[in-house]
């Protein structure tokens, strides 16, 4: 035992007196890919199958292979009135030719685009859980109300006071509609029509 308790102290001294092994070292990080700041590849991939004409065209004849009968008319009178409101709609001594987008015949262009899209995701069944009365019952009203609108704007356009014209020793009247809100007319008479026609045909059914 005095032997074990001398040599104890020594041990102790040769062990701390021993080099300790050294540290080991985290590994390298790996250099991170070189990222070219002008590679447009991912996005360019991301965006083709949004933009792709060809499969807008795909869809667009799908579309119109699957309208009938009442959907067709309204479909396509909807999009004649969203072409008349490039058309002039009102003609005034003042300004010349107002087109449709700028006067109050934007309303009717809003109008237009709320029914292509109506017809469109009823067609298509885009809402399988929406009840179908709601977009048809949508396409109706909104119909009507273009049809009004068209007809309100021909009222408020009609200004029959004469006044000179900038060009030339004649008169001419105020304001006056034109034949673009008259286009707009015809294609909402053809989209309320249509509208008429598909809930008879559904309610037949």
């Amino acid at each position: 035992m005095e032997d074990i308790a001398r040599s104890a102290p020594q041990q102790r001294a040769a062990r701390a007196s021993a080099p300790r092994p050294a540290p080991r070292k985290a590994p390298a990080p790996e250099p991170a890919a070189s990222v070219d700041p002008w590679d447009r590849s991912d996005s360019n991939d991301r965006g083709s199958a949004v933009t792709d004409p060809d499969e807008l065209i795909r869809d667009a004849k799908e579309l119109f292979a699957q309208l009938q009968g009442g959907d067709k008319v309204a479909f396509w009178g909807a999009a004649v009135v969203l072409m008349s409101c490039f058309m002039p709609w009102k003609e005034t001594a003042v300004d010349g030719d107002v087109l449709g987008l700028m006067s109050v015949g934007a309303g009717a262009f809003i109008m237009s685009i709320i029914l292509l899209t109506a017809v469109t995701v009823r067609v298509k069944g885009s809402f399988p859980n929406v009840n179908p009365v709601v977009p048809w019952m949508g396409q109706l009203i909104v119909s009507i109300v273009c049809l009004i609108w068209c007809v309100v704007f021909i009222k408020v356009s009609s200004d029959t006071t004469m006044v000179p014209t900038p060009i030339g020793n004649s008169e001419m009247m105020n304001s006056s509609p034109s034949f673009g809100v008259y286009v707009a007319i015809l294609g909402s008479v053809a989209t309320l029509g249509g509208t008429l026609l598909g809930l008879k045909g559904q309610s037949s059914h």
